[in-house]
């Protein structure tokens, strides 16, 4: 089991459960499993570890949805902490050729057997911390990264990156707004309170619940106040 993060929980049959999801058959329930016993999608380590290992997708502390679900997120995804992901999002890292004399996996996929090596490599796609994307969403290779504190709207379809803290809409996705002024975006992006746990956060409450004030003075020692612990 690689290094176990304080921010999350492990029952006592992580790895029991770690090594009965290398069974394609038992990958499914596994994932239940943990769930069940370490506090859901929020907080569970060992699923972490499940779709690490068995998918080849990194999902941080308090992300959930659809980057626990199978066949959905391609391998080399890495979902940043506290990332909300609505169901039926899908993201691909890698295309089908479209200058060979076919587009066919056949002839690029080594797991199929033709080919000895895979001749279009997998990309990678970074998901930023507290992003939110929304159901039904498809991320294509184009996009190598969704920002910080993005938001992705229902049914887009992502065909380049995505500035941090940006609202995005249509299929191809288009920039509709951001959400923060200049400043407040670089003050946020400095504080890093996605470092902490909930649990420290809770004397930010009021902060985290309510529209940000819109001027310097206040939101700057707000965001330093609520830094990352080591600050």
């Amino acid at each position: 089991m690689a290094h176990r993060s304080p921010d999350l929980r492990y029952c006592r049959l992580s790895r029991s459960l770690a090594l009965a999801s290398a069974r394609p058959r038992l990958l499914r329930l596994s994932l239940a499993l943990a769930f069940r016993a370490e506090g859901g999608q929020f907080r569970s380590g060992t699923a972490r570890e499940i779709v690490r290992r068995r998918l080849g997708v990194v999902v941080g502390a308090y992300s959930y949805g659809a980057c626990f679900e199978p066949g959905l997120f391609q391998r080399n995804t890495v979902v940043g902490r506290y990332v909300s992901v609505g169901p039926g999002v899908r993201t691909y890292v890698r295309n089908h050729p479209h200058q060979t004399l076919s587009t066919h996996p056949f002839f690029f996929n080594s797991g199929l057997g033709l080919v000895a090596e895979d001749t279009v490599p997998f990309g990678r796609l970074e998901i930023g911390h507290d992003a939110w994307i929304g159901c039904n969403v498809v991320v294509t290779p184009g996009c190598r990264r969704i920002g910080v504190g993005a938001v992705i709207a229902a049914g887009t379809i992502v065909t380049r990156n995505v500035p941090d803290f940006a609202v995005v809409g249509g299929a191809p996705a288009e920039l509709l707004c951001y959400r923060f002024s200049k400043e407040l975006k670089q003050a946020i992006l400095a504080s890093r309170w996605w470092e902490r746990p909930p649990e420290q956060l809770r004397p930010s409450l009021p902060w985290l619940t309510s529209p940000l004030p819109s001027h310097p003075s206040v939101y700057g020692p707000l965001l330093r106040s609520i830094g990352p612990p080591h600050t």
